[in-house]
């Protein structure tokens, strides 16, 4: 048997998003995001919550399967799963970046650690 490798984090498929203050976003499975790592969100219209297609947040902090993020999702379209008879693309969170770096004369969002090559 061979040994591969990975990217890590890898994506995740979401399966449900809360409405609140901090969105906390569960996952089908456990996950590799850690805490003040930048994450960007994958979400079609056919699953409510279109608001936050393509916005990208902090993880403030996690579970094995949940991250908790700094988007204010209190008022927005709830997060409900379409009926089986629709086709549709799934809803994913993505890394998009470690961090930032503050100590930085400008704030600095780095990328240089947000993928890890790691053998399977």
């Amino acid at each position: 048997m061979t040994s591969g490798y990975v990217f890590v984090p890898r994506f995740r498929y979401i399966i449900s998003i809360t409405n609140s203050q901090y969105a906390v976003v569960t996952f089908s499975e456990d996950h590799d995001f850690v805490d003040n790592e930048i994450v960007s969100f994958r979400v079609t219209p056919e699953f409510g919550m279109f608001e936050i297609n393509n916005l990208q947040s902090k993880v403030l902090s996690h579970t094995n399967d949940t991250i908790t993020v700094g988007i204010d999702t209190t008022f927005w379209t709830p997060f409900v799963y379409p009926t089986l008879a629709t086709k549709y693309t799934p809803p994913v969170c993505v890394p998009s970046a470690s961090g930032v770096r503050d100590n930085l004369y400008v704030p600095t969002v780095i990328l240089e650690d947000c993928f890890d090559n790691v053998r399977t």
